[in-house]
């Protein structure tokens, strides 16, 4: 049995499906999921979850995010990135340095976002993308998304360089679309890379090519991350042996804390030899199980 996380360096031209079908093959492992998609032109970090970490994955995909992204000004397409139809091409005058770090300061903050037509959002029961393709998108329902902070990495006109930090569920095709819109040439995305996922950062990512070569070797679990590691960004808790045996059965058991020291009142509980026995919600005076692992 295979229980944990990898951290994926997705490769471009590769669906996020394709990577975990990929990964069922390697580990044998039928449970397997993934905690956000990437477009197939995108890489960089793709976080899946094996065995019976795949009951986390919600948890991890709430993590911020950070993408470096290449936007294209000047010319949009039907897909809002360099795989799609060219819709327009504008012949507008190069906006400024001033220009575009005034526009890029409008996009910071909580703000409202359409996702593309050509998306995995389902449009009664149908993904959305495939309608687009058969000429038959409907606009899609702005939703709330959160961008922390956007950074200007470099400007070679008809080129941008962004770094975007940003919550789930942004778009960053969208972002360069609406960006170039806002600047009045238009725009594309023309390469996507995520940084990091919540915990997760590139720089620790493995290839498909290594997870294969680890595991003909019997030693994926090197990279294998246990489910108490992966959600080491919630506060832990050790309980007493009484406590822990309430807690594995899913009951509550009193607390006089403070909820305000714990990330969104969710807590990790661990029994008094120190194993993690379940990710609980500290709130109203009392440790509520959430999640039991043992």
């Amino acid at each position: 049995m295979m229980d944990g996380v990898l951290n994926i360096n997705k490769p471009s031209g590769m669906t996020s499906h394709d990577v975990v079908q990929a990964v069922r093959r390697i580990t044998r492992e039928k449970r397997v999921g993934h905690t956000g998609t990437l477009d197939p032109m995108a890489t960089g970090v793709l976080v899946l979850c094996v065995g019976r970490a795949t009951r986390i994955a919600r948890y991890l995909e709430a993590g911020e995010k950070e993408y470096k992204a290449v936007m294209h000004l000047g010319v949009t397409t039907d897909t809002l990135d360099a795989e799609g139809r060219v819709l327009e091409t504008r012949s507008c005058g190069p906006p400024d340095r001033s220009q575009l770090l005034h526009a890029l300061k409008q996009f910071i903050g909580t703000i409202m976002q359409q996702p593309p037509a050509y998306s995995a959002i389902k449009v009664k029961g149908v993904a959305s993308y495939k309608l687009a393709r058969e000429g038959k998108a409907e606009p899609l329902k702005p939703r709330q998304i959160t961008i922390f902070d956007i950074e200007l990495t470099a400007y070679e006109y008809p080129f941008i360089s962004l770094t975007v930090k940003c919550s789930k569920g942004v778009y960053i095709r969208t972002l360069c679309a609406d960006l170039g819109d806002t600047l009045g040439p238009g725009a594309h995305l023309t390469s996507l890379v995520r940084t990091r996922s919540g915990r997760f950062g590139i720089d620790h990512a493995v290839t498909l090519d290594q997870i294969a070569d680890l595991a003909a070797a019997g030693i994926l679990g090197q990279v294998l991350i246990p489910l108490d590691e992966a959600l080491a960004d919630f506060p832990a808790m050790k309980v007493e042996e009484a406590d822990a045996g309430r807690i594995v059965h899913g009951n509550r058991i009193p607390w006089h804390g403070d909820s305000t020291s714990i990330n969104s009142g969710l807590v990790r509980i661990h029994g008094p030899e120190g194993r993690l026995l379940a990710l609980a919600r500290a709130a109203n005076g009392e440790i509520r199980p959430e999640l039991v692992f043992s």
